[in-house]
């Protein structure tokens, strides 16, 4: 199973909490306000009725006894482009759980959805390491595209609201807060930006193609989330009709960024965030990713000359590195 990260505010153990992505809607928290959260939630949702889908076709079989429900077999033959939906009748419905686990451990190529309420598993077929290899060059040019407009639009979004982009930590000066003098969400030239959790989102006014801006990755701008990289495909007008259909947004996002890493047309990247890295193109210019490193940036911050200023007989302290404030936004992270 793939995994997303997400912060964990504990302050005696700080550390990343695994998150499991389902259907392309993340659920973790923000390292920003509850506000960013409410509004990285309602984002994610818009991009979810904005994109075209491939519609699944539906089967349904209803399964009252063990010898109904499908065997190995039966399950390899399912073709794309259809939902096999297993509904388990009452004597066999405490099966369910046992039954799915071990259907996500003999088909590893298909989306095994064991409903958590409802006595039913749903079973897609998601897209072939044959189908990712014959279009293998279109998923390097989306992915091309995908680093070239991330890279144009957050410099004009800079260059707009004359801010500074951190060269080894954007999130110091591209976050949700108004204190850099722009609003979280807004508009810039001709499109609709909202600042949520570790990304940037923006949607084009006029066709509707959708991006998401990775900010925890230094300078290269080209990071690809399973669902996000899916969802620029499928909003983005001049590659429709797709070569090859995509019907699970993040379960085959996850597929074809894994297969196009394993036959070397993308590549891994450190994150700036200690122990996560990316996926990248490979073919691209280079951008060295500094990994934060707490003790290192504390003990660094310890050694830095302290000036003091007499105000109404009280001692105050200036402040002589005018980064201090923007590591200590890090360093809160990890305090």
């Amino acid at each position: 199973m793939s995994i997303h990260w997400r912060w964990n505010f504990n302050r005696k153990n700080p550390n990343f909490t695994p998150v499991c992505r389902q259907a392309g809607i993340s659920r973790y928290n923000s390292l920003c306000t509850e506000r960013s959260r409410s509004i990285e939630t309602n984002h994610i949702f818009n991009v979810v009725s904005a994109l075209k889908k491939l519609e699944l076709i539906k089967k349904i079989q209803v399964c009252n006894g063990l010898d109904d429900i499908p065997d190995f077999k039966a399950i390899k033959s399912l073709e794309r482009g259809i939902e096999w939906k297993i509904v388990f009748g009452n004597k066999i419905k405490s099966k369910r759980e046992k039954i799915g686990g071990q259907w996500k451990f003999e088909h590893p190529e298909f989306q095994i959805a064991v409903h958590t309420i409802e006595p039913e598993i749903n079973i897609v077929k998601l897209i072939t390491d044959k189908e990712i290899e014959e279009h293998q060059e279109f998923f390097v040019k989306c992915a091309k595209d995908y680093r070239n407009l991330a890279t144009k639009l957050i410099n004009e979004f800079a260059e707009k609201y004359n801010v500074k982009i951190d060269p080894e930590y954007p999130m110091n000066t591209l976050r949700h807060t108004e204190k850099f003098g722009y609003k979280p969400v807004g508009q810039m030239n001709g499109w609709r930006y909202a600042f949520h959790g570790i990304h940037c989102g923006l949607t084009n006014n006029k066709t509707g193609q959708r991006i998401e801006i990775p900010l925890t990755y230094g300078l290269e701008f080209g990071q690809l989330d399973p669902y996000f990289f899916t969802g620029f495909i499928k909003s983005t007008k001049e590659y429709l009709p797709l070569p090859v259909e995509i019907y699970c947004d993040y379960a085959e996002g996850r597929r074809i960024l894994e297969k196009m890493v394993e036959i070397g047309k993308f590549e891994y990247v450190n994150s700036n965030w200690p122990n996560e890295k990316g996926i990248v193109v490979t073919d691209r210019e280079k951008v060295e990713v500094k990994v934060y490193n707490p003790d290192k940036e504390m003990e660094e911050e310890s050694l830095r000359p302290t000036m003091y200023k007499r105000n109404g007989g009280d001692n105050a302290k200036l402040k002589t590195n005018a980064n201090n404030k923007q590591r200590s936004w890090w360093k809160k992270l990890w305090s």
